[in-house]
């Protein structure tokens, strides 16, 4: 899903970014960082508040069975989860 979608259900809900991160004891900026890369507890958070599950709002980083999609080569990491 494109973060923007994400960002904007989230404010449908009346919260912020800053609001997801408190509800899970976690920085603000964590939960930005996991619109556009990949943050495990970010994505958590925001998956959590939204009641969706992680594959669904991130199919190229999560399985359905609630694995990490790991690329290959570290270094390709980025590429393989934008």
């Amino acid at each position: 899903m494109h973060p923007e979608m994400i960002r904007a259900e989230i404010k449908m809900k009346g919260l912020s970014l800053a609001d997801v991160a408190a509800m899970a004891g976690i920085g603000e900026s964590t939960v930005r960082q996991a619109l556009r890369k990949p943050s495990t507890a970010g994505e958590m958070a925001i998956a959590k508040v939204l009641g969706k599950p992680l594959y669904e709002l991130w199919p190229e980083r999560w399985t359905k069975d609630g694995r990490r999609i790991r690329p290959r080569y570290a270094y390709l990491y980025k590429e393989a989860a934008a």
